[in-house]
C-alpha cells in the first residue's frame, strides 16, 4: 500500500512538474504573439494548469475501453478528482488569493467569466443526470468549450496586448514540438498514477470518487495554487483570478468532456446530489460576492473556506459510498 501511495504522490508530482515546463513554454509563444494577462489567465494558463486532470481522464478512459469491468472504479475515481480539484480551487484557493491578495473581475465581466463556470458545472451536472455520462454528451461539453474559446479569442477587447516579444526564427515551431513531447511524457505518467490508485481504491474504505476528491483532486489542483501565488507576488491580479476561474470553465467542459467522449463514463450518485451541486451553489455565491462588490471581500472569503472545510467533513463522513 505505501508503494501505490508513492507511486501516486511521486507520478502526480512529475506530472505537475512537466506541466509547469509546458506552461513557461506557453507563456512564450502568447508573449510572442501579443495575447493579454488576462485572456492568457482563462485560455492558456487555465489549461496547462488543468494538465493533470485533462491526462488522467485521457488515460483512464484509455484504460477504461482496455478493461471494461473497472468502469464504475475508474468512473469515480475520474469525475472525483476532477470536481473534488475545482471545488478545492473555487472555495479554498481562490477565497485563500483574496485574503492575501485582490480578487477582482469587472461586473461586466462576470457573465463571461463567473457565469460560464455556474454554466459549465450546471453543463456537467445536466450530462450526469441518469447515472452516465455518454460520448455523445462528452462530445457535446467539449464543442461548447472550444466555443468559448472562439468566443474569448474574438469578443474580448483585451485579448491582445500592446506589447509583443518577438521569437527568433524557428524558434515558435521549437517550443510547439517541446510542448508536444511535453504531452507524451505526462500521459506516459498519469498510466501508473490511475493503477496505483485503482489499487489503493481496492484496499481503503474509501470509494473512488471520495479517494479522487480528497486525493487527486487536491494534487490536481496544486499547480492552480503555486501558480495564482506567484501571480498575485508579481502584481498580476488578472492573470492570477483568470486562472482559478478558467480552470473551473476547463475541467468540467473539456477534462470530463473529453474522457466521455473516449469511453463515457458511469455516475456515482453522490456526485449528483451532492459534489456538483454544491459546486454550483457555492460558484453562485462567489457571483453574487463579485456582483456586490466586484471584488472578493474578507467576509465573502472566509465564508467560502468555511463552507469548503464543512463540504469535506460531511463527503467523508455521510457520503462514503458511490453506487
Amino acid at each position: 500500500m505505501l508503494a501505490d501511495l508513492l507511486v501516486v504522490l511521486g507520478g502526480a508530482l512529475a506530472i505537475l512538474l512537466v506541466a509547469e515546463v509546458v506552461i513557461r513554454l506557453t507563456l512564450r509563444l502568447a508573449r510572442h504573439y501579443g495575447l493579454s494577462g488576462s485572456f492568457v489567465g482563462l485560455t492558456i494558463l487555465s489549461v496547462g494548469t488543468s494538465l493533470l486532470e485533462i491526462m488522467t481522464h485521457i488515460v483512464g478512459s484509455a484504460r477504461i475501453l482496455r478493461e471494461p469491468e473497472t468502469m464504475d472504479t475508474l468512473s469515480g475515481l475520474l469525475l472525483g478528482s476532477n470536481i473534488g480539484s475545482d471545488i478545492f480551487q473555487q472555495n479554498f484557493v481562490l477565497p485563500l488569493v483574496g485574503l492575501i491578495g485582490t480578487v477582482t473581475v469587472a461586473r461586466r465581466m462576470l457573465a463571461t467569466e463567473v457565469g460560464a463556470l455556474i454554466a459549465a458545472s450546471s453543463l456537467l451536472w445536466l450530462a450526469c443526470l441518469g447515472g452516465a455520462v455518454s460520448r455523445l454528451e462528452g462530445g457535446l461539453l467539449v464543442l461548447v468549450y472550444l466555443g468559448y474559446l472562439f468566443y474569448l479569442g474574438r469578443m474580448r477587447h483585451d485579448a491582445r496586448s500592446r506589447e509583443r516579444l518577438p521569437l527568433p526564427r524557428f524558434r515558435a515551431p521549437l517550443l510547439a514540438l517541446l510542448i508536444t513531447m511535453c504531452f507524451i511524457a505526462m500521459g506516459l505518467l498519469a498510466d501508473p498514477v490511475l493503477a496505483a490508485s485503482q489499487r489503493l481504491v481496492a484496499m481503503l474504505p474509501l470509494s473512488g470518487s471520495l479517494f479522487g476528491v480528497l486525493v487527486l483532486g487536491i494534487c490536481a489542483a496544486l499547480p492552480e495554487l503555486m501558480t495564482a501565488l506567484v501571480s498575485i507576488l508579481k502584481g498580476q491580479q488578472d492573470i492570477s483570478a483568470g486562472i482559478l476561474i478558467g480552470s473551473n470553465i476547463t475541467n468540467p467542459l473539456f477534462g470530463a468532456g473529453l474522457g466521455a467522449l473516449i469511453s463515457g463514463y458511469t455516475v456515482p450518485a453522490v456526485i449528483m446530489v451532492y459534489d456538483l451541486p454544491v459546486k454550483i451553489a457555492t460558484g453562485a455565491l462567489l457571483f453574487i460576492f463579485l456582483w456586490r462588490n466586484q471584488s472578493l471581500g474578507r467576509y465573502a472569503a472566509l465564508t467560502l473556506l468555511a463552507l469548503y472545510i464543512g463540504y469535506v467533513l460531511l463527503r467523508a463522513v455521510f457520503f462514503q459510498v458511490d453506487f
